[in-house]
């Protein structure tokens, strides 16, 4: 049975893509606009600014930190903000190497890429995560993001047959320890899908939630799983979470639902009984205040009537929260 945060990166299909970077040395300057999937950045060697849209304090990157952008905000990476930048578009040109030179020299090496997910697992994360997220190697507990970094700079550098897939898996578990970091943070406090997914204390109840979509949980049997009462399992889940147990409940069954909807042979009515619906109708409201739109943009395929049945209760989405850094 796979933990809560697998799930719900399998769920939002998420997958990190390295896209490659560049060498730098001297002065140079380079603008990127803002970008259509969140993008992190890993600095291999050497020092930067980057200057991001709409945050007045620039930031200086250091060896071994990471940077985690969700906004579409453009922004700029120099060595020296007075300079003016060159358009990315423009110094990636015509390149095939992953990695290019920029400047004169070579004491920094900035490493990038992008997480990629179906269309409403980019807006949850978005949704459940801030604007940016500022990983410092100096800040204590960044052994393990070091380790990683320091493999993704040499895969990169050794340009040896399967280095790109080898750094898109050692991107992928940069994600997770970011995401780990984050959230076991103290000051992470911000309720969210990533926050519920990672306690420890609600990990037996989402286990049999995520386990059996169609079946009609009781509270009692949830808040039994985590050893808690029932008044004790709602109050902490509605903190973690943001919202109720079942509000989640209905929310994780309308996501998986769209997931299942776009595999080759789905139907409405087949996916609606595997979430616990007996009525195409019921289900068919529930996703639509759910998702934003009807299961059927999902498949082209025709659906059948089914009896009536009662609907789970319904669901909100969570604030995001602006900003964090380590």
């Amino acid at each position: 049975m796979h933990d809560p945060l697998s799930r719900t990166l399998e769920l939002v299909e998420a997958r990190t893509i390295y896209a490659g970077g560049f060498i730098g040395g001297g002065d140079w300057s380079i603008r990127f606009p803002p970008p259509r999937k969140i993008k992190f950045f890993v600095i291999g060697r050497g020092s930067c600014l980057l200057a991001l849209d709409g945050i007045e304090t620039p930031f200086r990157l250091a060896t071994g930190d990471v940077f985690l952008l969700t906004r579409k905000a453009g922004f700029t990476v120099a060595s020296d903000l007075r300079l003016v930048p060159l358009p990315s578009s423009e110094v990636y040109a015509g390149r095939n190497s992953p990695i290019i030179p920029v400047g004169q020299g070579d004491d920094f090496l900035f490493l990038g890429g992008h997480i990629d997910t179906n269309h409403a697992g980019g807006r949850l994360m978005a949704e459940n995560l801030p604007d940016f997220l500022h990983f410092s190697a100096s800040e204590s507990g960044a052994n393990r993001l070091s380790a990683l970094i320091g493999e993704l700079v040499e895969e990169a550098a050794g340009c040896v047959p399967g280095a790109e897939m080898a750094c898109s898996s050692l991107a992928h578990l940069l994600l997770i320890q970011i995401l780990r970091r984050y959230l076991s943070a103290h000051e992470s406090d911000e309720a969210g899908w990533f926050r519920v997914a990672c306690d420890s204390r609600l990990a037996p109840a989402l286990a049999l939630m995520h386990s059996d979509l169609a079946r009609k949980w009781t509270l009692t049997e949830l808040a039994r799983a985590c050893a808690m009462s029932r008044t004790s399992f709602s109050k902490h889940f509605r903190v973690i979470a943001g919202m109720p147990p079942f509000t989640y409940l209905t929310e994780w069954r309308m996501r998986h639902a769209e997931h299942e909807l776009r595999r080759e042979g789905s139907s409405v009515v087949k996916v609606a009984l595997s979430v616990g619906y007996n009525s195409e109708a019921a289900f068919s409201i529930a996703f639509k205040r759910v998702m934003g739109h009807s299961p059927r943009r999902n498949t082209h395929r025709s659906t059948k009537g089914l009896v009536c049945g009662s609907a789970p209760d319904d669901a909100s989405l969570v604030t995001k929260p602006q900003t964090y850094a380590l």
